[in-house]
């Protein structure tokens, strides 16, 4: 009996040392998983890549979508903007978090999609609060505030940018920069 009593207290030990090893391995996997996990387009303080879909879909498309659909440019500056735009690669650097942002991309967009342009000659990348990425990609392009939208020649070198606001609207900015008109964004010197 006393055989038994000690073969099944010891047994229970074991099991239950198991399964608190069980346990005590799925929370540190867990907590790994969430301390360690890299962010996503959806979350507000996301940096990195970012697509049309990612703005399109989750929690980015309750603000994306009103600006979006709403925008509405002057058909004649599209069709300006339409004949010299293709010269040029865009390259966009804007916050998820940020209100200017929030109010300029979903009408950049719209206007590309008006015009039917390349996406492939598209980049836009979403930076953090201190207008950085972990990846580096803004290094190199001076981004103080946000958005930027660069505006890059076949040569790869940058012709103009838009920061932060239009100067007079957003596709009458564009409209100089790709006509190579006289265009100074509110912090070129």
């Amino acid at each position: 009996m006393k055989v038994t009593f000690t073969f099944l207290v010891a047994l229970l030990t074991l099991t239950s040392c198991k399964a608190q090893e069980k346990t005590s391995t799925n929370t540190t996997t867990e907590n790994t998983v969430v301390s360690t996990s890299e962010s996503t387009p959806q979350d507000n303080d996301y940096s990195g890549k970012i697509t049309e879909e990612d703005f399109k879909s989750g929690n980015l498309k309750e603000w994306f979508m009103p600006g979006y659909e709403a925008y509405e440019p002057e058909e004649e500056i599209v069709e300006k903007i339409n004949k010299n735009i293709d010269e040029y690669k865009i390259k966009v650097f804007m916050g998820t978090w940020c209100s200017d942002s929030r109010r300029e991309i979903p009408k950049l967009y719209s206007l590309l999609d008006k015009i039917d342009y390349n996406q492939d000659q598209l980049e836009v990348i979403a930076v953090d609060r201190s207008k950085t990425t972990a990846q580096g990609y803004e290094k190199n392009y001076d981004i103080q505030f946000v958005p930027t939208i660069i505006f890059i020649d076949k040569n790869g070198k940058e012709v103009n940018r838009f920061v932060e606001f239009p100067q007079e609207t957003l596709e009458e900015d564009i409209l100089n920069i790709v006509t190579n008109q006289p265009y100074k964004n509110s912090y070129a010197d």
